[in-house]
């Protein structure tokens, strides 16, 4: 198992959802690229891009790696397809996401995960147990 984070304003409860994906500015490009609802996450919660710095929470989450598509090591030799039908073709070969590295150690996930933790980064001190 593997530890994910995921970083946003939206007060997940219980799980966080993938359906929502697109629907806001740090998403909504990408959504146009696949039809393929995915969520993103970091494997190192003190390494994401800039623009997560104002997020107000912080989600925690585990996911078993081998579920992962690494993209990195890429097996499957699937790099300089277009990214959608990369998003497409792993999750039909039944992996729960992929990830990688743009320069963070990254991923998505394309179903819903069960929160373990949520920390509200507005507040000092606060690490609700989900």
């Amino acid at each position: 198992m593997v530890k994910i984070y995921h970083y946003s304003n939206s007060d997940f409860k219980g799980y966080i959802d993938p359906g929502f994906f697109g629907a806001n500015s740090y998403t909504r490009n990408s959504g146009r690229i696949s039809g393929v609802k995915r969520l993103y996450f970091y494997l190192d919660k003190n390494s994401k891009e800039y623009y997560f710095n104002g997020c107000r929470f912080l989600y925690i989450a585990s996911i078993d790696k081998n579920k992962l598509y690494d993209i990195d090591k890429d097996n499957l030799k699937l790099a300089g397809r277009n990214i959608g039908d990369i998003f497409v073709y792993i999750k039909q070969l039944g992996y729960k996401g992929l990830i990688g590295s743009n320069g963070y150690k990254a991923g998505i996930i394309f179903y819903p995960i069960k929160i373990k933790q949520r920390k509200d980064l507005t507040k000092a001190g606060n690490n609700a147990i989900l």
